[in-house]
């Protein structure tokens, strides 16, 4: 029996499915049943319940499942003993939350490309949920995160804590100085943020329910730069970590609104592939390389606090 085939059982054993399971591999959905059906035969099992929906292992599947996950640990392991004899070289899969792509994409990314010249940096931008699942289905080498104060990663992923960020309330130079605003006039000019899935927004619907609001959003984007670029013009307020964002030419012309009933925090994850092999040293240079940008001081602003009234 190959890796890869044990490798797909555990990929389609936590999709449940091997349609999902195809798209997280890169592979047909006929490949991944040929896989699957080829190490049945090897191992004279059945492995999966086909009559179920979704997909569910039978008593000897979940038997091979744990020892095909200590297959694969064992696997990284005896290639990790190797790491570091030879560069890396090839493609490396990072994801980065939507709000973290303008950090990664810094100076992490550029001593990436300066230590490893070999190396192929393919980013991808999502949610972290979705990144960390894709993490952990071998879709991608690793992910830099947020999650909110309190929250982990998954347990079963190694995964590293690199920072604490308040999230604040922001509007225009031109809004934030005609407070001070409270949180339900604030909502009643509305607001530009992420669409639902992004955990300010669930911050923020947390914080009006008292109020018996809900958030009055008048703009959805993904993109940070163009949020913070509508929010610069007066079209709403917004909610960022703003030492995340640095300095740029828009995030210069929004201030921070104090909002005493808003405050949420997040923390910035490196979550790692069980399986890396040779891309560890690339791991640990991102590791420092943000550790760096996110225990630098705090870009200065141009401009007070303003208060929100309670």
């Amino acid at each position: 029996m190959k890796l890869n085939e044990i490798h797909t059982f555990v990929v389609v054993a936590e999709a449940q499915s091997v349609q999902d399971a195809g798209r997280r591999l890169g592979l047909t959905q006929s490949a991944v049943s040929r896989l699957i059906q080829r190490l049945e035969a090897e191992l004279g099992v059945t492995l999966f319940d086909r009559q179920t929906k979704p997909l569910s292992l039978t008593r000897d599947g979940e038997v091979a499942l744990s020892h095909a996950r200590r297959i694969l640990n064992a696997a990284t392991d005896f290639s990790d003993a190797f790491a570091g004899s030879v560069e890396p070289k090839g493609l490396l899969r990072l994801g980065v939350a939507h709000v973290l792509a303008s950090l990664a994409a810094g100076p992490p990314l550029d001593e990436l490309r300066a230590g490893f010249p070999g190396l192929t940096v393919r980013l991808h931008s999502d949610w972290s949920n979705p990144l960390m699942e894709q993490v952990r289905s071998g879709a991608l080498d690793g992910a830099v995160v947020l999650l909110c104060e309190g929250q982990s990663p998954p347990e079963d992923l190694p995964c590293l804590r690199l920072g604490r960020e308040p999230v604040s309330v922001i509007a225009s130079v031109e809004r934030a100085a005609a407070g001070p605003w409270s949180l339900d006039a604030m909502n009643r000019v509305g607001w530009v943020l992420q669409p639902d899935g992004c955990r300010y927004r669930n911050a923020l619907g947390v914080a009006l329910a008292p109020l018996g609001q809900r958030p009055n959003v008048t703009v959805e984007a993904f993109d940070q730069s163009l949020l913070l670029s509508l929010v610069a013009r007066g079209v709403g307020f917004g909610l960022a970590p703003l030492r995340l964002l640095g300095s740029n030419s828009v995030a210069d012309r929004v201030r921070p609104v104090e909002a005493p009933d808003l405050r949420p925090t997040v923390t910035v994850w490196l979550v790692k592939s069980r399986v890396i092999g040779r891309l560890g040293a690339v791991f640990d240079r991102l590791e420092d390389s943000l550790n760096r940008q996110l225990t630098q001081d705090a870009p200065p602003l141009d401009a007070a606090l303003y208060s929100a009234a309670e």
